[in-house]
């Protein structure tokens, strides 16, 4: 509690059934009034609905603590004026909003750079004096990541050793992002994701080498301005089956799992990494605008 630089952050990215009135807030509460024993003054930041999208809901029903601020998530390739106007509406109703995860590629980490999205969302944030924090400082292969595979992992890189997004990034910390002066490479803008379109959001909900078990959790968010029927959408998650039978079990669909038809299927031709796919469909349902399953 005696160091004001640190931050506490709760709640990270709920998901699926997960609502801010009847789950977040709660758990929230809990958690601030045990933090609040040891810092009593520390800004604390909780997640909200939607992988931290949901902010609009968090300002409709406010925590009462007096220091707390609430998280919002996006990804340039993916996200576009929709959340702003999410943001915009919890703004309007005195909720502070701390940005603690964003990227320049897409929902999954690894789509883009999409440079002309991630100005305009940077052009946004300084407007309306949101604080916030990119995702990733690592070299993994993949173009979120802010250096280049093989980048020393104890710091002190040069700038040849940022990745595109690592490079923009950096001049945006800098508050140099209109100078060309120090860059190591003119990043490549690739073609924008489409808004009108249906977005595919991923996370692994088992990490373990020594599972079983592959546990991909999958978000469909429709970000155009018609219904989708789902029956006409189709999602496949690639993988190695390591030679062993494959079941598929649901653990839970906010469509219902009934609604969820799967296949198995084998690559002809096994590329790296994977040897099959999975494909699931839907047997009923649809997204509104703005909607997710």
């Amino acid at each position: 509690g005696s160091s004001p630089s640190v931050i506490y952050e709760i709640a990270i990215e709920p998901n699926g059934d997960e609502n801010w009135k009847r789950d977040i807030k709660p758990y929230a509460e809990e958690e601030i009034s045990v933090i609040r024993k040891n810092a009593p003054d520390n800004i604390i930041i909780t997640g909200t609905g939607t992988w931290s999208q949901d902010v609009n809901d968090a300002a409709d029903d406010q925590l009462k603590d007096a220091n707390v601020m609430y998280a919002f998530h996006f990804y340039a390739g993916t996200h576009g004026q929709f959340l702003r106007d999410k943001a915009d509406y919890a703004l309007s109703k005195g909720a502070p909003i701390f940005e603690t995860e964003w990227g320049t590629s897409d929902a999954s980490g690894n789509g883009g750079v999409y440079l002309d999205q991630s100005r305009e969302w940077q052009n946004y944030l300084d407007s309306k004096k949101i604080s916030w924090e990119n995702w990733n400082l690592s070299d993994k292969q993949e173009s979120s990541s802010a250096l280049k595979p093989g980048a020393s992992k104890t710091g002190g890189w040069p700038l040849s050793d940022l990745s595109a997004s690592g490079t923009f990034v950096r001049e945006n910390i800098r508050g140099s992002q209109n100078s060309k002066k120090d860059r190591s490479e003119t990043p490549k803008q690739e073609k924008p994701a489409q808004e009108n379109s249906i977005s595919v959001q991923y996370r692994t909900g088992d990490g373990s080498e020594n599972s079983n078990q592959i546990r991909p959790q999958i978000q469909l968010k429709n970000s155009s301005k018609t219904t989708v029927n789902l029956k006409n959408e189709t999602v496949r998650y690639w993988y190695n089956t390591k030679n062993k039978g494959q079941n598929f079990d649901c653990d839970y669909a906010k469509i219902g799992c009934s609604n969820v038809a799967h296949k198995f299927e084998t690559l002809p031709k096994p590329e790296k990494g994977a040897d099959a796919y999975l494909e699931l469909g839907f047997r009923n349902g649809t997204l509104s605008p703005g909607a997710s399953t």
